[in-house]
């Protein structure tokens, strides 16, 4: 059986997309942050996917240390990894001078150093063995400077040039099995997104080519599934870019 690990499974676009991964047979793997939530979303899906093989770990992966945590984890309770999620983040949003430094440090460690490590532990394991993939979840804020969220938009940056520009480009110049995919989503309308990063009055989250976290799920699958390695999410998103 394989092993799908997800940050912040739990909830939002992560808990969607573990349905697409339990729908085939793997065995999922949540690290999350509230224990309330893990444990009342672990309950309902495995109403849904009772045989699957399931495991969590309540974790804040945005100290420095904490990536090696989980990475450790997986070591001791004897999980190979083969497909890695890096999905979870958050968002600040305001002024810049007007947002407290310390959040917006917490989140660059999240969002950049977190994915980093978690990327290179990972990876450097699916080298070992040959095989592997890991879905590392940019922003549609990546291609473009986004003002109120101007740090949130380069941690973003980050993401897609690290994964998509090099580490797939490196990858393929070493003829490796192992995949690294990128996804870009558009704002997504019905997660707590919006409500963390203190933005429920901004109206993008109704916009045009605003997505949902089912579609968003649907196209880490398909990405998956088809060997693709980039995938902007929402199909209003790809009719814009494209």
């Amino acid at each position: 059986m394989k092993t799908v690990l997800i940050t912040g499974g739990s909830s939002g676009i992560g808990y969607e997309i573990s349905k697409r991964f339990a729908q085939h047979g793997y065995e999922i793997l949540w690290a999350s942050l509230y224990a309330d939530e893990l444990a009342a979303s672990k309950e309902n899906f495995l109403v849904e996917f009772l045989q699957i093989n399931f495991d969590t770990i309540v974790i804040d992966l945005s100290p420095l240390d904490s990536s090696q945590t989980l990475y450790d984890w997986t070591c001791k309770n004897e999980r190979e990894v083969d497909v890695l999620i890096n999905n979870t983040g958050f968002a600040t949003y305001g002024y810049a001078g007007d947002i407290p430094i310390d959040r917006e440090r917490q989140m660059i460690q999240l969002n950049v150093l977190n994915l980093y490590t978690l990327t290179r532990l990972f990876m450097d394991d699916m080298m070992k063995r040959g095989a592997g993939t890991i879905i590392n979840i940019s922003s549609n804020t990546s291609f473009q400077p986004v003002p109120k969220m101007a740090t949130y938009a380069a941690t973003k940056a980050f993401v897609k040039h690290y994964s998509l520009l090099s580490l797939h480009e490196e990858l393929k110049a070493l003829d490796s099995a192992v995949r690294i995919i990128t996804i870009c989503p558009s704002v997504i309308s019905n997660t707590p997104f919006k409500k963390v990063a203190n933005m429920n009055k901004v109206k993008t989250f109704e916009g045009l080519v605003a997505t949902t976290k089912e579609e968003v799920a649907g196209d880490v699958w398909r990405a998956f599934e088809r060997g693709k390695h980039y995938m902007p999410s929402g199909l209003k998103l790809r009719r814009t870019l494209w």
